[in-house]
């Protein structure tokens, strides 16, 4: 079962989870209330805040105006910066860059998830996501990739080339989870020529319509399942025996 692989080291950039609310949470406009507050500090203890500057439009007879509006962005780190929680009137987004098993991870998850949800019972999301981003050092490595997904961008890569990605999509439709997968060389010095030869495994599996509470946890282990489903499909045993050293 893939739910059961476990890699000794691995070269994940960027682990991410969303849920977009369904609809806008107002309170965390201004205010950060303190029994989600101390949930949150258990998992990221350095909170900083911030400002996030919009506009309103205002249209009456014979007068339009535009005025600035102020909200809080709820900005939670670990102490060492590597995980993060943002919290705001749209949306909670999970980020880990020290990434250790995906139970440590859905742990934080749910906490903070639970006492949102538990604290606002009429709120509900409508989009969850958990998102996988590999960032492999591949000069030397090709036969890391399966060469079902290898080759059919390396014949199209030479001295020219400033960007060579591929994205498909497909539904789990029993499990209403659907996963986006985009691979190749995604260059950080675009629009130059490409120059760096890493490259990116971007694996987002994700659920839309109303998300209750109830429905998270199965919803993250079914997204986690396809997540690895479809990592393992791209990777050879010689990558397999890499990540096991």
């Amino acid at each position: 079962m893939y739910e059961e692989i476990c890699y000794r080291r691995n070269y994940l950039n960027e682990v991410i989870c969303r849920l977009d609310f369904a609809s806008n949470l107002t309170i965390f406009k201004n205010t950060m209330p303190r029994d989600i507050f101390l949930i949150v500090k258990k998992y990221y203890p350095v909170a900083e805040p911030q400002d996030i500057i919009g506009a309103e439009l205002q249209i009456s007879p014979g007068n339009t105006s535009v005025n600035n509006i102020v909200s809080k962005k709820w900005v939670f780190y670990s102490r060492d910066r590597k995980n993060r929680c943002s919290i705001d009137t749209e949306s909670v987004i999970f980020s880990s860059e020290d990434y250790n098993i995906f139970e440590e991870f859905r742990g934080a998850v749910l906490d903070v998830l639970s006492i949102i949800m538990k604290s606002f019972q009429e709120i509900q999301g409508k989009r969850l996501g958990l998102r996988y981003i590999n960032v492999l050092p591949l000069k030397e490595h090709e036969s890391w990739i399966n060469d079902k997904f290898f080759n059919a961008l390396s014949e199209h890569k030479d001295e020219n080339t400033t960007k060579l990605l591929t994205q498909f999509e497909y539904a789990i439709n029993e499990k209403d989870v659907n996963v986006r997968l985009q691979y190749g060389y995604l260059n950080p010095d675009y629009p130059s020529v490409l120059k760096n030869e890493d490259f990116t495994i971007d694996i987002d599996a994700y659920s839309t319509g109303l998300i209750y509470l109830e429905d998270i946890s199965k919803l993250l282990e079914d997204m986690h399942f396809e997540d690895q489903k479809c990592f393992e499909t791209m990777i050879t045993d010689r990558y397999r025996n890499e990540m096991n050293k």
